[in-house]
């Protein structure tokens, strides 16, 4: 509700008599909580109910974290990426405070009940490879629900430490209260999910509606994340596939990292790719981008990869 209503301000700023009324849906990626996202449908699951609301007429325009949109947009949708964006970063979340050191994650005191392993929750597939690879030998804990609810399974001591997005604690403004047990992974060290950060709002391809939302459409985040969702989409990779990708625009010049990397963390493809940008700078030359980028890390072996990630998740559906 906190991002529907900076939007709603947004709209008012810019149309300040026009009238809005605000409708919830639970999507089934809100009621089922207690099973993993790739088990319950991965892309998707937080958008078909809305998506279908659109289409009937029952509301206008929906907002999303953009990070939970397919990449892949219905052709009768329309979709406009506002900004500014929040910042981009996965945090660690624990009970006792940690730093990162020579590309660990350590508690700043030692802290004897994390040996062997500590506790890590997060339901983000890309998030469990990259602390694999960070930390080897952390026990990964599935975690599913909104932030409060996460806060609160760590605070009953269910986790030693949990994995979310900053943007979403700086929204509710629950940094604050965290400040001495929040640590921020660079993106150098876990690099984050496509459009992570950004806002998108999605709603049916009609003139006046794209007339209505023209305004909040920032051009900046609107190419760093098409990018970003172009180099997901050419890999053929979903939500539940550990697929990270940031682009980032500097100086007129627009920066593109990809990764494709296992379950385990062993087996890592990065690749980097830019290109001149400017605000006149046409959207397909920057979704080309991701694309090119997409291509060097197949070639690179991220097929393989996602190859076994898929045979391995299809496997697991048949037993469920």
């Amino acid at each position: 509700m906190i991002q529907t209503e900076s939007i709603i301000t947004r709209l008012h700023q810019s149309w300040p008599n026009l009238e809005i009324v605000i409708e919830q849906i639970h999507t089934t990626g809100d009621r089922i909580t207690d099973v993993p996202l790739s088990r319950i449908g991965g892309d998707g699951v937080f958008v078909t109910e809305i998506e279908h609301a659109l289409r009937e007429r029952r509301i206008d325009l929906a907002v999303h974290s953009l990070k939970d949109l397919p990449t892949a947009l219905p052709d009768d949708l329309h979709l406009v990426v506002t900004g500014p964006r929040e910042d981009v970063r996965d945090v660690f979340v624990s009970n006792v405070a940690f730093e990162i050191t020579h590309g660990t994650l350590l508690p700043v005191v030692p802290y004897a009940h994390l040996t062997p392993s500590m506790r890590v929750g997060t339901c983000s597939l890309r998030r469990t490879a990259q602390i694999r690879a960070i930390c080897p030998d952390a026990e990964i804990l599935s975690l599913r629900g909104n932030v409060d609810t996460r806060l609160r399974k760590l605070e009953a001591g269910d986790y030693d430490g949990i994995v979310l997005a900053a943007a979403g604690l700086h929204r509710l403004g629950r940094h604050e209260s965290l400040a001495g047990r929040l640590t921020y992974f660079p993106i150098t060290l876990l690099l984050p999910a496509p459009g992570q950060g950004a806002l998108g709002l999605e709603t049916r391809d009609e003139p006046a509606l794209r007339a209505l939302l023209a305004p909040l459409d920032d051009a900046v985040v609107h190419a760093e994340t098409a990018a970003e969702r172009m180099f997901m989409r050419r890999l053929g990779a979903g939500c539940y596939l550990p697929v990270a990708a940031y682009g980032e625009i500097a100086m007129g010049v627009l920066t593109l990292r990809g990764l494709v990397i296992s379950l385990d963390g062993q087996q890592q493809v990065c690749v980097q790719q830019r290109m001149p940008w400017t605000a006149e700078t046409n959207i397909e030359y920057v979704e080309a981008l991701g694309m090119s980028v997409a291509e060097q890390a197949l070639a690179q072996g991220a097929e393989a990869i996602i190859r076994s990630i898929d045979s391995n998740r299809e496997q697991e559906r048949q037993r469920v």
